[in-house]
């Protein structure tokens, strides 16, 4: 996700502060962060508005639709950001579904997780690869 971020980035020449934050801690085990509620708070603290990309998230569904849309909306409203919008998941745009059929085709009959093969790289600040090392 953050390789993603950065490339997002990059093709837009995106001249604004970002950063990449985490949603979706299950249970009780350490979650990455910064989480997104904090990323939000921090902006709103700092007077800036906020863009939610959710790049992990292929479709709309409950946690686009009712977590970014409607409480992080309100936790951005309650903390006073003048500005909270969220990009729209990629869905069925043609582009999106072509690079998967590719992609999936790329890998029919290749072992790993990843088409250039570990599931991290070592500059992913959560990597396991980079701690081992």
């Amino acid at each position: 996700m953050e390789r993603t971020c950065r490339a997002i980035v990059a093709r837009l020449e995106w001249p604004w502060d970002w950063r990449v934050c985490y949603q979706s801690r299950v249970g009780p085990m350490k979650w990455l962060g910064p989480s997104t509620p904090e990323a939000i708070q921090e902006a709103c603290r700092d007077g800036m508005g906020v863009l939610i990309d959710p790049v992990a998230f292929v479709s709309e569904h409950v946690e686009t639709l009712v977590e970014l849309d409607r409480d992080y909306a309100g936790l951005a409203e309650a903390a006073g950001c003048k500005t909270y919008l969220r990009a729209a998941a990629l869905g069925t745009e043609p582009a999106f579904i072509a690079a998967l059929a590719k992609l999936t085709m790329q890998a029919l009959g290749r072992a790993g997780v990843e088409p250039g093969g570990a599931s991290c790289q070592g500059d992913w600040s959560a990597c396991p690869l980079r701690r081992a090392a």
